[in-house]
């Protein structure tokens, strides 16, 4: 063979190998599951309150509450789209979620910032802090496409920092079995 044929069935042999590698997945045989949703997960805000003197979150309180909430939320097959990255989003939309005020506890501006992320599915929610040790947490899922409410939730809780640790993952664990259509979990005792 001449050193050109070679050069040439070489180059054509990469390029099929590339195009092998880079194609699509070809379409799903019925029985596959389809592919994880990109789930992007707002730092929970802290929530108006109608109590006057009322204490809000702490920002390291709602920085803990959300930490809980994503490790409830990894329960489903989704994947979520890093914190730091979220939190950036959230933040260049002008929002502050610390802030009753500021915060994007809606689903409106939820699904704005999924679009900027390219999500398909955005939780978000609020936190209610009644007293010292009584809390409440408002959380919800929105599809990014439809923007239609996916499923939502209100839990209470009483206690310490373990007691809110175990109240978040709850959350997160029972909206993943709401929107999923799985079997809801037992209904919140409340406070």
């Amino acid at each position: 063979m001449r050193p050109s044929t070679i050069h040439a069935n070489a180059r054509a042999l990469a390029i099929c190998l590339l195009a092998a590698t880079c194609a699509p997945a070809p379409a799903s045989a019925a029985g596959t599951t389809p592919a994880p949703a990109l789930v992007a997960v707002l730092p929970l805000g802290a929530a108006q309150s109608d109590v006057p003197y009322t204490v809000s979150p702490t920002p390291s309180e709602l920085r803990a509450m959300t930490a809980q909430l994503r490790a409830g939320l990894r329960t489903g097959g989704n994947t979520l789209l890093p914190l730091a990255n979220v939190a950036a989003a959230v933040a260049a939309a002008g929002f502050v979620q610390a802030n009753p005020d500021r915060a994007c506890v809606v689903a409106e501006c939820a699904r704005a910032i999924g679009r900027s992320l390219h999500a398909d599915r955005v939780v978000f929610g609020a936190v209610h802090r009644q007293m010292a040790v009584v809390w409440s947490t408002d959380v919800a899922a929105v599809d990014v496409k439809t923007g239609r409410v996916l499923g939502a939730l209100s839990l209470g809780y009483k206690g310490d920092v373990l007691s809110m640790v175990a109240g978040e993952r709850r959350a997160g664990s029972c909206l993943m079995r709401l929107v999923e259509k799985q079997h809801p979990c037992p209904p919140d005792p409340g406070w």
